[in-house]
């Protein structure tokens, strides 16, 4: 792989609300990485893009067009389509011997993950899946613990993220529709506790099994997941995630216990419970945007001529969770309803 040297030139495609977080990201690091181009089809995006910066980069409406006539001064194309659009500007970018970072989902079906995986080895180039929780505080601090053995070989794992979305936000939008989206709400925010839950198990997917509702009805897809992950080292994981409730009372975005205590938190705050206490103890780990160091990470990576903590494999492999456990969905057996008692409840006087 050629190495990039000085600024790392990033053309970015699709100027959408994702976008705007990535150049705020690359605005942290302005001195290692610099917007040479702008892609979208509507004009407004891309003004509101460009008001970011302080230069105006170069504009385009067409990605192709971009790297036939700018392709000199683009080092990495930064996706962030929807993402019915993701697999062929990724192979277009590939072809153009550009280095990737590709938002979520890298794209929606396995035959596409093949190719992008086959195109990406063709051309030498860094892939990078833009999994930006990867690099929240507890996340990261997490794994490094685990790593350390602090609380032994793991055993179960939860990833989770749980909000609620209005309705009427969805009416009309790309994201209420599956040939577009991909899916539902699983492939979309739930893709973040799936990384997340990948990169902490430390080891491969052999099983999966998935629950899925659908709960507000503006949408095709589902709008809640419940997912059981079995690894290859023993780890039993779940994914729980939804635009319908918040997180549960009580939990956190990741849990994890071991044979010699557990770990869990959110945000910047970390818990351990070390086996035979009752009390945890808490660290506070400064809270930050995490496009910041996804984009460092990107620059260094292109710089040193590293793998990123999530490249084109990874990308495939929480696809194809994310698939399985809505085929799994897909195929539940119906049963008649249980006839239950009817109990009555007293109410206090």
């Amino acid at each position: 792989m050629k190495k990039v040297q000085g600024k790392v030139r990033v053309a970015i495609v699709g100027a959408g609300g994702i976008a705007r977080e990535h150049i705020k990201g690359m605005l942290e690091h302005r001195d290692r990485l610099e917007c040479t181009a702008l892609c979208d089809i509507s004009d407004e995006n891309i003004e509101l893009r460009c008001a970011q910066f302080d230069s105006r980069p170069a504009v385009f409406h067409d990605w192709r067009e971009m790297l036939a006539r700018h392709g000199a001064q683009i080092d990495v194309v930064d996706i962030c389509l929807p993402h019915h659009l993701h697999a062929q500007a990724i192979l277009d970018a590939a072809a153009a011997g550009k280095h990737i970072l590709c938002e979520k989902p890298m794209c929606t079906n396995l035959e596409d993950a093949d190719r992008i995986l086959a195109a990406v080895g063709k051309a030498g180039i860094v892939y990078m899946s833009a999994h930006n929780q990867l690099f929240m505080p507890v996340v990261q601090e997490t794994r490094r613990l685990i790593d350390e053995g602090l609380i032994g070989r793991v055993r179960w794992l939860r990833s989770q993220d749980c909000f609620v979305i209005q309705p009427k936000a969805m009416v009309g939008k790309w994201r209420a529709q599956v040939k577009f989206q991909g899916g539902g709400e699983l492939i979309d925010t739930g893709y973040h506790p799936t990384y997340r839950l990948l990169y902490l198990a430390g080891a491969q997917p052999v099983g999966v099994r998935g629950s899925m509702a659908r709960h507000q009805l503006l949408i095709e897809g589902e709008d809640t997941a419940s997912v059981q992950v079995r690894f290859a080292n023993g780890v039993i994981g779940e994914i729980l995630t939804s635009w319908a409730f918040a997180n549960p009372y009580g939990t956190h975005q990741i849990h994890v216990i071991g044979e010699r205590g557990q770990l869990f938190g959110s945000q910047g705050t970390l818990h351990f419970l070390p086996a035979g206490y009752t009390q945890p103890a808490v660290m506070d780990l400064k809270p930050m945007h995490t496009l910041g160091p996804q984009m460092l990470h990107l620059a260094d990576c292109l710089r040193d001529g590293k793998r990123p903590l999530h490249g084109a494999e990874e990308g495939k492999a929480v696809l194809e969770i994310i698939l399985q456990a809505t085929a799994d969905a897909e195929g539940w057996r119906q049963v008649a309803p249980v006839r239950l008692p009817r109990r009555r409840i007293r109410r206090a006087s």
